[in-house]
């Protein structure tokens, strides 16, 4: 049996310990948990379907991680998005080009994703694609982005950006949207050729 010391001791020791579990119990449950999702509204949109445009957005996070596998700069492929498809990840363009980074289905499958209209494999192909043109080019991403759009054989023919109207736009509205993504300006190595611009 307890003497009257002990006994003191052990019943304030509960009733601190009774105060103090009672003020967990009020204090947890508005604490978030960490990873859990609402209880009540939507899911989370896809980071892709999402065509969430900016650089902090879920679709910036998406690209940054599959650019950073092919050591391509995020503003970058933000930018080629947005001139591309707008961000839309459903657009088809006439000549069948799909998805946010407008993979021709024959690219995709040509550097291993032929699944071009699931937007993951659209991006990893688009970005894939742009990286082989950048290591093809020497770096130089006018020339690289003229062949993601005209493909690399006019680039080659022509040694610079080929003098096509719809090229020259593309290159333009992507290097404007670079800037807005933070980008400072395209990077131009040393042509091949003369300055290469015609008429259509």
């Amino acid at each position: 049996m307890l003497g009257g010391r002990q006994r003191l001791v052990v019943l304030v020791g509960f009733s601190l310990g009774m105060a103090f579990g009672a003020l967990g119990m009020r204090v947890r449950p508005s604490l978030p948990r960490v990873g859990a999702l609402p209880e009540t509204g939507p899911a989370p949109a896809d980071p892709i379907e999402s065509g969430d445009v900016g650089t902090v957005g879920p679709l910036y996070q998406q690209v940054a991680r599959v650019a950073a596998r092919y050591d391509l700069d995020p503003a970058l492929v933000m930018a080629l998005i947005e001139a591309e498809s707008g961000s839309d990840p459903h657009a088809l363009s006439a000549k069948g080009a799909i998805g946010l980074m407008q993979v021709l289905p024959s690219t995709a499958a040509d550097v291993g994703l032929p699944e071009a209209a699931d937007p993951a494999h659209n991006l990893e192909a688009g970005c894939r694609y742009l990286a082989a043109l950048l290591d093809s080019f020497g770096g130089d991403v006018e020339l690289s982005l003229a062949a993601y759009n005209a493909g690399p054989g006019a680039v080659r023919h022509w040694g610079n950006v080929p003098p096509y109207r719809e090229t020259r736009r593309f290159v333009e509205r992507v290097r404007a949207a670079y800037r807005r993504y933070g980008g400072a300006d395209l990077m131009v190595s040393e042509r091949i050729a003369g300055d290469g611009w015609g008429t259509d």
